[in-house]
């Protein structure tokens, strides 16, 4: 355990190289910090810290920087919160008010809004369809061979397609059929639809039975696995760490893998809170000079996505947390009240 001197130079450091992204000397946080000791003191400290290992020099003659024990110590022991401000918060639900009504545009919503607030890369995993409970079936007459099917998912995602049939329904009978469909159907999941359920919808409601199985199967095939929703790569490219040409190209590799970066981040999101993940704790080479911040969003308690930010490992670990931490309990909670 760090002493409380340690603990000062190194938050110190820390702040500063989160700033400047230059590397740190004594002189400059006596000068900076208030810290109530003499540079040859700071020096000491630093070159303890660096023997330690929560501090590295990138060059003989430079100061110093954290390493990723250093920072994950800053996350876990050091980290002070990030107030968000009345006006950040104003504009998050704002935001997210605007677009409630369509799942599938929130959720991209919420990508770009999570790179707008924190400017970095921002990253949401959407649940595959076929975690998703079928909600209602609404079936609407459009002419005597043309019917309306309207397929609800919880939480809001809405599948509409004209069907085309032989024979003709009243819209009496269409009502009574969208009824039954309900009772058997309602709460089930697209994975739950199993064999004997199918010949059942076809048996039972024949025409409609098949063209709504269809349209479920459908569903599947473009939704079979979670989507990744990316925003904001230019905010990650624009840092100094990424100007050198073959550390962007390895980070772009990564972002263009998308079943990598889908495992990177399920792997680092946990099942409640925010966590950090910092430079080498990753496990990919090509993308250790960066940290992932991920939380999950809910339905209800039930995890179905996660959402996160990468950036640097110079980020700023304490907006990042506040700003998830915000983004992901908003999204849970309108996802929750969409369920209902």
């Amino acid at each position: 355990m760090l002493d409380e001197r340690k603990m000062l130079v190194l938050q110190a450091i820390i702040n500063d190289y989160i700033q400047t992204a230059e590397p740190v000397g004594s002189r400059t946080i006596a000068r900076k910090y208030d810290l109530g000791v003499s540079p040859a003191t700071i020096r000491n400290e630093m070159a303890d810290l660096e023997d330690i290992g929560y501090l590295q020099q990138p060059h003989v003659s430079a100061g110093r920087i954290p390493s990723d024990k250093g920072y994950r110590f800053y996350v876990d022991s050091l980290m002070e919160p990030y107030p968000i401000s009345e006006n950040e918060t104003r504009e998050l639900l704002v935001r997210f008010r605007t677009n409630k009504q369509e799942i599938e545009k929130l959720i991209q919503e919420t990508s770009k809004l999570l790179s707008m607030m924190t400017q970095s890369l921002s990253v949401v995993v959407a649940p595959p369809v076929e975690n998703l409970e079928l909600k209602y079936v609404q079936l609407v007459p459009i002419d005597s061979h043309s019917i309306l099917v309207i397929l609800v998912l919880s939480p809001g995602i809405v599948k509409n397609r004209i069907i085309t049939v032989k024979k003709t329904y009243t819209p009496i009978q269409l009502n009574n059929i969208s009824a039954l469909l309900n009772e058997k159907l309602s709460g089930i999941t697209y994975r739950q639809l199993g064999a004997s359920l199918i010949r059942e919808m076809i048996e039972e409601f024949d025409e409609i039975g098949t063209a709504l199985i269809e349209i479920v199967a459908d569903g599947l095939e473009e939704n079979r696995e979670d989507s990744i929703h990316l925003h904001g790569a230019i905010h990650i490219f624009n840092e100094p760490e990424f100007k050198d040409l073959n550390r962007a190209k390895s980070l772009l590799g990564i972002l263009e893998e998308k079943g990598v970066l889908l495992s990177i981040i399920k792997d680092s999101a946990q099942s409640s809170g925010v966590h950090a993940v910092i430079g080498t704790e990753i496990g990919r080479p090509e993308i250790q000079e960066c940290s992932l911040v991920t939380a999950t969003y809910h339905i209800g308690g039930e995890v179905i996505g996660a959402i996160g930010v990468i950036g640097p490992t110079r980020m700023r670990y304490s907006k990042m947390f506040s700003m998830v931490e915000f983004i992901a309990d908003t999204l849970s909670e309108i996802l929750t009240e969409f369920a209902k």
